[in-house]
């Protein structure tokens, strides 16, 4: 009895002392995490500006004779090429003068002719001595005001083809005619309210008119030198225009000069950038928000924006080593590039950094990498169609 309890509670003992002991944990996996390669590449620091956008050249259009405006020969808002004919003036007057002046010019060149014909004669008279001197030098000085009289109304004719021809306007240049500001009928001339017949600007290219102040400038003075002594004919631009309704302008523009002086008033000073337009979608007058260049960082180093980490006001990176351990590595963050954000620091070109799950990981901590994607933009769902109710039981 006594030998049995006593096997009993052996067993007991046993199996309590076996409860009591606590199994070894086993060993963590590596943690999955995504990992991007650090990529160096020449990378311009950008900043915004709002611009205002005008005409790459605007003219006012004026009637320079005075007359009544005849035909108005272009569409409001339309494309109109250079010479194309814009207004025309009652003609009429002009011609009369023109004709006018055309017989006065015949009279003087017939009468210049004769007195030309008698000095010719009277030359040969006083190699002679048949004449006088003074009456050689009589006839000699008619001739020359002859001709000087016929001369002056040949220029009334070249003035009255002139006058004639302003009186059919046309356009100084390729571009965008504007609402006309005369109506068919009206008395118009070089002076007074009627002087404007209409506006014209020519929009492709177009500029941009922004505005940066002297720090600016004077950090970004060497771009800005380099990129002024740049051909016109360089297809490089790096600008980008934002547009009011916020979307992208698909076309970018380039720098095309400094303003000579800054605005005392306002501590700034002009740039202006051009911008194709072939599509004439952008107009004078338009506000925009322009990003333009103002460094240039060559052999920067660029990761995702998501590799970084912040704590604290300071910024640092993952870095997985060959052996896939985390190693926790302090950064200086420089401009952002779309979704790449420029990076200083102990890093190199092909060094791999954790993109996805980075605020997981811990100093030492192994690792599982997978090659990191950029994220595809959403696009809107299509829409399914409507379905078609079901037939009456």
């Amino acid at each position: 009895m006594n030998r049995a309890l006593a096997v009993g509670c052996g067993l007991v003992l046993v199996g309590l002392t076996a409860c009591g002991k606590k199994p070894e944990a086993a060993p963590a996996p590596p943690l999955a995490v995504t990992v991007a390669t650090v990529v160096q590449q020449d990378v311009s620091e950008m900043n915004t500006w709002v611009g205002l956008l005008d005409g790459y050249q605007n003219a006012d259009i004026r009637a320079q004779i005075s007359g009544y405006l005849l035909t108005q020969n272009y569409k409001e808002g339309s494309v109109v090429k250079k010479g194309d004919v814009l207004f025309t003036v009652d003609p009429r007057p002009f011609q009369a003068v023109l004709a006018q002046a055309q017989a006065s010019y015949g009279q003087a060149l017939a009468q210049a002719q004769l007195a030309q014909l008698t000095l010719d004669r009277q030359t040969q008279l006083f190699k002679t001595k048949v004449i006088s001197q003074q009456q050689y030098d009589t006839s000699y000085q008619d001739t020359q005001a002859a001709i000087a009289g016929a001369a002056a109304v040949q220029a009334s004719v070249q003035t009255a083809q002139i006058n004639l021809n302003y009186c059919t306007i046309t356009a100084p240049f390729e571009g965008i005619a504007g609402l006309a500001q005369t109506q068919i009928g009206d008395l118009v001339g070089p002076g007074g309210t009627a002087s404007v017949l209409t506006q014209m600007s020519q929009v492709n290219p177009i500029k941009v008119n922004f505005s940066i102040t002297e720090q600016e400038y004077l950090q970004a003075s060497e771009l800005l030198s380099r990129l002024q002594a740049r051909t016109e004919d360089r297809d490089d631009g790096k600008l980008q225009l934002k547009l009011a309704d916020g979307s992208i302008y698909p076309h970018l523009g380039r720098f095309d000069f400094v303003n000579r002086q800054v605005n005392t008033a306002t501590g700034s000073i002009q740039i202006t950038a051009l911008f194709p337009n072939d599509e004439n979608l952008l107009r004078p007058g338009l506000f925009a928000r322009i990003t333009a260049p103002v460094k240039e960082l060559p052999g920067a180093l660029v990761v995702p924006q998501a590799a970084t980490v912040e704590l604290q006001g300071n910024y640092g990176v993952c870095v997985v080593g060959p052996d896939n351990i985390a190693r926790p590595t302090a950064v200086q963050l420089g401009p952002v590039q779309g979704q790449m954000q420029v990076v200083t620091g102990n890093l190199k070109a092909g060094d791999k950094v954790v993109v996805g799950g980075v605020e997981k990981v811990r100093p030492g901590m192994k690792l599982n990498p997978t090659p990191y994607q950029p994220p595809v933009p959403k696009t809107a769902p299509a829409a399914s169609p409507t379905p078609k109710p079901s037939p009456a039981a």
